[in-house]
């Protein structure tokens, strides 16, 4: 519906590597299929990390956590096939994807997390390594939004998780020293 409105620019964001860009895709529709359902995953996370904190690994945060990693293999498959027509040189090598092999490992160990919440697996080993990966997937979604975002609303989104986070911590915390 949008890909008519120059929501999203044809042309990458600069970087040091490549300070004047040129338009790298003449398909608007491969180009907010990549984007909006990274944007989807960013609204699942929201609700995920907020039961995470304040619920624990409960049903409701299961329930989005699983949800945001299925939009992102499908974000991952539609960027990589769609969008950069499975060329992985070029998705290594452009501003518009800005952790290639940490977003690899995310899509791996993400679903690893949710089969140990799946098996109600409680151990210390299984909540450190649950806490670093919300960690990196926090990093990841955070910088490529509201750092790294092209748009005011992924913009937005990312400060929104980031602000999420921030509070329902300060809730978790004062619920136990309050």
């Amino acid at each position: 519906m949008t890909q008519d409105m120059g929501l999203l620019s044809r042309v990458p964001p600069a970087s040091e590597a490549v300070p004047n860009p040129v338009a790298d895709t003449d398909d608007p529709l491969a180009l907010g299929q990549a984007a909006y359902t990274a944007w989807a995953v960013l609204v699942l996370l929201i609700p995920a990390y907020a039961a995470l904190i304040l619920q624990g690994a409960g049903r409701v945060w299961l329930a989005f956590w699983s949800a945001a990693w299925v939009g992102y293999a499908v974000h991952l498959y539609v960027s990589a096939f769609w969008f950069f027509g499975g060329d992985f040189d070029w998705m290594q090598n452009t501003s518009r994807v800005s952790a290639f092999w940490p977003g690899m490992a995310l899509l791996v160990w993400w679903p690893v997390d949710i089969a140990l919440g799946l098996a109600g697996q409680r151990s210390v080993w299984v909540t450190v390594q649950r806490v670093a990966l919300h960690i990196g997937a926090f990093v990841l979604f955070f910088g490529g939004s509201a750092v790294m975002g092209e748009l005011t609303l992924v913009k937005v989104l990312g400060a929104a998780l980031a602000a999420t986070v921030l509070i329902c911590a300060a809730m978790w915390w004062r619920g136990r020293h309050g």
